[in-house]
């Protein structure tokens, strides 16, 4: 479990880089994520430090991790950066924070998903909307706090939802694609 905490806390403070996209191109954020990208798949597996972030069956490099980034990778080509920063922070925080969550505080689970709780997904839902609230109106200062709060919440809702789900699709690639949708449906 030590080792499952470690790896979300480095899953949740990633939400911070997603408050440079303000301040960052297009191409700088490509460059910021194959940085990351580069960092997990060749620099990571070497050092010591993998002994507490890699899951016990990933021998070589965390799957998980690399598809965090390939995904904000793809998402960045294609949807505007206010939209990337949402899809970030929801990854980061309502994901992370879902895990940690659902994990340490034991509850009901949901019916149609055994390996996921009513509390896990209502942290996702609060901390996702929260973090989305913040970014939208950093990003965006244009925005009303209802505008801003209205999507964040619905946004994280449909996200939440989606993480839920028992399929063998990684939650580091649904849970940001979702949301990126979601967002530019819904600004």
């Amino acid at each position: 479990m030590f080792q499952e905490k470690n790896r979300q806390g480095v899953h949740i403070l990633f939400f911070l880089f997603a408050f440079l996209l303000k301040f960052l191109s297009r191409f700088q954020v490509i460059i910021l994520l194959l940085v990351l990208l580069f960092l997990t798949v060749a620099v990571i597996p070497k050092l010591k430090v993998k002994n507490y972030l890699y899951r016990h069956f990933e021998k070589k490099y965390s799957h998980g991790a690399i598809y965090y980034f390939l995904t904000l990778l793809g998402i960045t080509l294609f949807f505007p950066l206010h939209i990337v920063a949402v899809a970030w922070i929801v990854l980061a925080l309502g994901d992370g924070m879902a895990t940690l969550v659902g994990r340490n505080f034991k509850t009901q689970e949901l019916p149609w998903n055994k390996d996921k709780s009513y509390y896990g997904s209502l942290s996702f839902i609060f901390f996702a909307t929260l973090g989305s609230f913040i970014i939208l109106k950093w990003m965006l200062p244009s925005l009303s706090l209802g505008q801003a709060l209205s999507i964040g919440l619905k946004t994280s809702i449909v996200a939440a939802f989606i993480e839920t789900l028992p399929w063998e699709l990684d939650d580091n690639i649904s849970v940001p694609l979702v949301s990126a949708l979601v967002v530019s449906f819904l600004i």
